[in-house]
């Protein structure tokens, strides 16, 4: 059998997941250095001019992609996202529009991630925002979603920049994805947000290519014939940005996230309030609004509020604090810290993407602490403090697998152990889909012995996301012409186009739905939607592989999970062609040890007897026919036997 298991681990590696670099390490938080272990002079990205890198002639290419048919009416429902098992033909650069806006969503409608949005003047592109999106559950294997950016990469040479609203996965993580393919344009954001960027870039070893720019959110940026314009926005990081693009037939206003706090973290500057009003009178021709909070009433707790029941939470715990939460919530580490150095506690770090993070902003002077007070979670175990004099920050508060927090539930971390008076904090609110996961962590740390207090319990989290007052607030102030809801699932934007009809008084006429891949068209007469659309696939992330919705790949991967694989192996004569003995069989997942026995004989049977069968009708056969034969016909006999379809690899073997 050991030359039978070596056919099927060959077979196998088909359809095994790789991990990325990024996954694989989520174990092992140690092994990058950090400033928790030695600190290394940090380079600044560069600033910003204020006039954009030079672009390069047009290359025209030969081939270019074909857009989906548009679905009518402003308020329609939202298109089925199409699946594709391959890209469609490329037939060169779109038509240069003259005196026209165009603008194409490339990602974040009908979704929460990947956002980016291209906005095109004549032959000037500028992107706002290049974000990715984590894997839905039938997305096997998958690390992440990024946009198709099949568009952009046939109009290259006109791209001037890219603007950044904030330092979100969401809206930056596909960049080491993206950039490469559009030949690394210029990248621009607020200094934080580049910080952690260029954190990535060197991840990826992209830093020596990758051009940032850090921009001033006081002074005008001129990209081509845009002049970008930007206010600063209340969110759960700091440095988050609205952006305002002036072009020659108007202005546009993307809101990026945000919310309206008067009392944010120290460490995060208030909202240009005055910058926001201004616009309302400067008659915006259309606002990009997010959505992603549109259905809840009334208005979000203000991050002071929740610093303050940190504080009182964390000075109750009897022995260890262990808090969880977001390592991009740098506004909400800052209070968490502040918390510790309060109540006189140690800090130890567990989580890569934290300790990443806490060292960037650190760096940057967006996140203080007094000297020698955060330690790496590996000085734990050698630490003399006492239980009450000690806290740990730890990611996984959304019950991720691999993440710190589940590894501790699962007693698999290797630094840290529950004790019996420990208080897990969860500062964060789960994210639909997440809860049977986290309620899973929150049981493991109970039957562990440890005290859990999460946000229904106490005001210990906020959104970063405005509810619908602040929504209102926001349609209002700006009071442009035409709304467009972006950021978030159908049902979110279309709560938010109802919102901005019945309650802040704009025409239905001049609300506009788009879905991704969509083309809004701007000029003198107004904002319209294009007959024009966009063919936007769903680019899957599997370890250094790129792959999309509907592939070979996906649908084998889904067939192992369900009905596990059947290995069939054939032994024939190298000369004759006939088989030498009856077939073997290999199975993982497919059927229960009490039914294998019979089973394994009838298939044995059956695969024997395919195979002479297409070696008589058709002795010329190539190996590729009768595989495939032979795959039918075992399939319909173990559908009709069992109701089970496995994946089948028949393989045969000369000798």
């Amino acid at each position: 059998m050991d030359k039978i298991e070596e056919w099927m681990n060959r077979a196998m590696k088909v359809a095994t997941p790789q991990k990325t670099k990024e996954t694989s390490n989520k174990k092992d938080q140690g092994e990058k250095k950090s400033f928790f272990t030695k600190r290394k002079k940090h380079k600044k990205p560069q600033h910003a001019h204020k006039k954009a890198d030079a672009g390069k002639k047009p290359h025209v290419h030969k081939k270019a992609h074909a857009g989906k048919k548009p679905h009518a009416g402003h308020m329609a429902k939202p298109k089925a996202k199409k699946k594709l098992t391959r890209p469609t033909k490329k037939v060169g650069p779109s038509k240069i529009l003259k005196g026209k806006l165009k603008i194409v969503p490339l990602g974040g409608l009908d979704e929460v991630g990947k956002n980016m949005t291209a906005f095109e003047y004549e032959d000037d592109i500028v992107i706002i925002d290049m974000g990715f999106e984590f894997p839905g559950e039938d997305m096997f294997g998958i690390d992440y979603v990024i946009p198709d950016v099949s568009y952009l990469e046939e109009n290259k040479k006109r791209i001037r920049g890219v603007l950044l609203s904030h330092g979100h996965l969401d809206h930056i993580g596909g960049i080491p994805y993206i950039l490469p393919k559009l030949d690394f344009p210029p990248v621009y954001g607020a200094k934080l947000t580049l910080g952690i960027v260029e954190q990535r870039t060197k991840e990826f070893k992209q830093e020596k290519e990758t051009k940032l720019r850090v921009i001033d959110p006081d002074q005008p940026l001129k990209l081509g014939k845009f002049t970008c314009h930007f206010f600063r926005v209340a969110h759960s990081i700091p440095d988050a940005l609205g952006i305002v693009l002036e072009t020659p037939i108007g202005k546009i206003v993307h809101t990026g996230d945000f919310k309206f706090d008067e009392t944010p973290p120290r460490n995060m500057k208030k909202a240009d309030i005055h910058k926001m009003e201004a616009l309302g009178k400067e008659n915006v021709l259309a606002l990009f609004c997010e959505s992603t909070n549109a259905t809840k009433p009334g208005h979000t707790m203000s991050e002071k509020d929740v610093g303050e029941a940190l504080d009182v939470v964390i000075g109750k715990c009897p022995g260890r604090a262990l808090v969880a939460s977001f390592s991009s919530q740098i506004g909400r580490v800052q209070q968490i810290i502040d918390g510790a150095v309060k109540h006189n506690r140690k800090i130890f770090v567990s989580g890569r993407s934290m300790e990443n993070n806490i060292e960037t902003a650190s760096k940057l002077g967006y996140i203080n602490f007094p000297k020698d007070h955060i330690n790496n979670i590996k000085k734990l175990k050698n630490t003399n403090l006492p239980d009450n004099e000690i806290l740990i920050i730890t990611t996984g508060s959304q019950g991720e697998p691999l993440s710190a927090l589940s590894r501790i539930a699962r007693n698999e971390h290797s630094h840290i152990r529950i004790k019996k008076k420990d208080t897990i904090i969860l500062s964060s609110s789960p994210i639909p889909g997440n809860e049977k996961a986290i309620y899973k962590v929150i049981n493991n740390l109970c039957i562990l012995g440890a005290e859990v207090i999460h946000n229904k319990m106490e005001d210990i989290h906020t959104s970063g996301h405005g509810y619908q007052d602040e929504l209102k607030r926001m349609i209002k102030t700006i009071n442009a012409q035409y709304l467009i809801p972006i950021h978030g699932e159908y049902y979110m934007r279309h709560a938010l186009a109802k919102l901005a009809k019945e309650e802040c008084g704009v025409p239905e006429n001049r609300i506009i739905m788009i879905e991704n891949g969509d083309v809004l068209l701007a000029d003198k007469e107004g904002v319209r939607k294009s007959k024009e659309t966009i063919e936007t696939k769903y680019i899957l992330i599997d370890g250094r592989g790129e792959g999309y919705i509907g592939s070979n790949v996906q649908s084998e991967r889904e067939i192992l999970s369900q009905n596990g694989t059947l290995i069939v192996l054939l032994h024939t004569s190298k000369k004759s062609g006939k088989l030498q003995k009856r077939p073997d069989i290999v199975s993982r997942g497919f059927i229960y040890m009490h039914e294998t026995n019979e089973i394994m004989e009838d298939i044995k049977k059956v695969a024997g007897d395919a195979y002479r069968k297409i070696r008589d009708k058709n002795p010329n056969a190539g190996r590729k026919d009768i595989k495939k034969y032979i795959r039918q016909t075992v399939d319909k006999y173990t559908h009709s036997q069992l109701e089970r379809r496995p994946l089948i690899v028949p393989l045969i073997i000369e000798n």
